[in-house]
């Protein structure tokens, strides 16, 4: 089975080309990565602190809660950006590239690029790795071991689930309507099965940290949409959490991309880290500490994870239609608003 059978596939659209970066150019001592918080840092900062040691640009941090507030930040910013490189996911991205937010992403400069598979590139991002998705939950908080997605709604689970709309933009909600019948083409089986949902609802997170911290507290037993990366390091032989992946599967690329409208320093600089994040060693060590699979297939993929997913390559697999999400992810999320958020 190729990569393209389990990842969720991004559909952008066409911007200006990046001009050419000549070994003379000047390349700016430092550049502003914008990425989640929290877990994420940890993530990225030791591929950031020997980038800066071998070619003496430092990483700044700017912390977005998620995709969405990224997203916003760069369009308010659009006349006068403060942001080099951003990580998001494929919905935003494609938001971003149709707005003119991002620079398309020359090969010829970014040669590890080169290595990462055609269905996970575009004219503007590049996948950093594929991020699985499911249930985390506490097992000493749980009167039994889920292994489904339909488990969340067990009423032995009363009170105890929490759940997020902004994560992913609408995911969950697609899923839920994919367990009644429904897909994101048809979202009203999705409230539907959210209505059923309110008994044992008891919190809606926005963020990965509140997840993350709802859990810990044991406010919630079960994150009913986790993403690994949050969670991995949780996660071992004596641990009271568990992460599934049950089918139908959500394996997100996380791309990377360039923010247009930086200075030619800048853009050089940035191009050199981005570069360096797709190469095999710096893969190799993002996934080894987040629990991700590399998107440069030349890195290796830690043994960790193999434990916890399931066997690579990895099947069943949603494929999203994000033109559809995009198109009406605003109308959901008011009716979210109304039916589930406010109801709960």
């Amino acid at each position: 089975m190729s990569v393209k059978n389990f990842i969720v596939a991004a559909t952008l659209g066409a911007a200006l080309a990046l001009p050419a970066v000549s070994h003379a150019q000047e390349t700016a001592k430092e550049i502003r990565l914008m990425t989640w918080g929290g877990s994420w840092l940890d993530i990225f900062r030791p591929v950031a602190e020997k980038f800066e040691k071998e070619t003496g640009i430092k990483i700044e941090f700017v912390v977005q809660s998620g995709a969405g507030d990224g997203l916003n930040r760069i369009t308010a910013q659009k006349a006068n950006p403060q942001v080099d490189v951003w990580t998001s996911i494929a919905s935003t991205v494609q938001v971003a590239t149709k707005a003119g937010l991002l620079e398309t992403l020359d090969e010829a400069q970014l040669p590890n690029m080169k290595s990462v598979p055609a269905e996970l590139k575009g004219p503007t991002s590049s996948a950093i790795w594929l991020s699985p998705r499911g249930i985390f939950f506490r097992k000493d908080l749980v009167p039994f071991e889920l292994k489904t997605w339909e488990d969340v709604w067990d009423p032995r689970l009363k009170g105890k689930v929490g759940v997020s709309f902004t994560l992913d933009r609408g995911n969950f909600l697609v899923l839920a309507a994919l367990l009644n019948g429904g897909s994101e083409k048809n979202i009203d089986p999705g409230f539907e099965q959210m209505a059923k949902l309110k008994d044992n609802l008891h919190a809606v997170y926005k963020s990965d940290p509140e997840s993350i911290k709802l859990l810990e507290t044991g406010e919630i037993s079960v994150a009913a949409w986790g993403i690994l990366p949050n969670v991995y390091r949780h996660l071992g032989p004596d641990s009271k959490y568990q992460f599934i992946m049950p089918a139908p599967r959500f394996l997100a690329d996380i791309p990377v991309s360039i923010v247009k409208g930086r200075s030619d320093a800048q853009r050089a600089a940035a191009i050199k880290f981005v570069d360096y994040m797709l190469s095999p060693e710096s893969q190799t060590t993002m996934a080894s500490i987040a629990g991700t699979i590399p998107a440069n297939p030349k890195a290796e993929v830690p043994e960790k994870l193999k434990s916890i997913i399931p066997p690579l390559p990895v099947a069943d697999v949603y494929q999203m239609d994000w033109s559809v999400v995009n198109e009406n992810y605003s109308k959901w999320e008011e009716r979210w608003m109304r039916e589930v958020q406010v109801r709960r």
